[in-house]
């Protein structure tokens, strides 16, 4: 059987192709991005998809309402500005990202599409501008929220 490569190509393509892979997956996962917390972003609507799958849970929601009611996020170290709502935003979906953690894969068992949620989203500065989010409220009332460092915040996009 003929050699097609010898090893030392072998483990140059193998090393690359390494690189390659992690290097697109800290990029996804906000370790390059930079959220800005001076303009949080509250959102408010209708569950129109979910997923809860590797590498985080992702919720779709249909924005129908720029009234957010009375809450209090209570987190100065991660929301530098007070929470806003957008004209633009009401009638869109936005996907949402969620830490990838068992609190919010948990949410797979009640959260169904459908549903009313409201979250307090940051947006990246960066393309393609994704929104996260650390903290929703569900229809019931009920807080979901994680303190926990997920991706680096920033004060403005300047």
């Amino acid at each position: 059987m003929a050699r097609l490569v010898g090893p030392r190509v072998f483990w140059a393509i193998s090393a690359i192709s390494l690189l390659s892979i992690m290097g697109s997956a800290s990029a996804h996962h906000g370790l390059t991005g930079r959220y800005d917390a001076s303009q949080p972003l509250g959102l408010s609507g209708v569950v129109v998809q979910t997923v809860f799958a590797p590498p985080h849970p992702v919720l779709t929601i249909r924005v129908d309402t720029d009234e957010l009611g009375d809450f209090e996020v209570g987190r100065p170290e991660e929301y530098f500005g007070p929470v806003i709502t957008r004209s633009v935003d009401l009638g869109d979906e936005h996907a949402i990202e969620l830490p990838p953690v068992g609190m919010f894969y948990a949410l797979n068992a009640r959260l169904q599409v459908g549903d009313r949620i409201t979250v307090v989203a940051l947006r990246n500065c960066l393309a393609p501008h994704q929104l996260r989010s650390t903290w929703l409220r569900l229809a019931d009332g009920e807080i979901i929220s994680y303190t926990g460092d997920w991706a680096p915040s920033v004060d403005g996009c300047s």
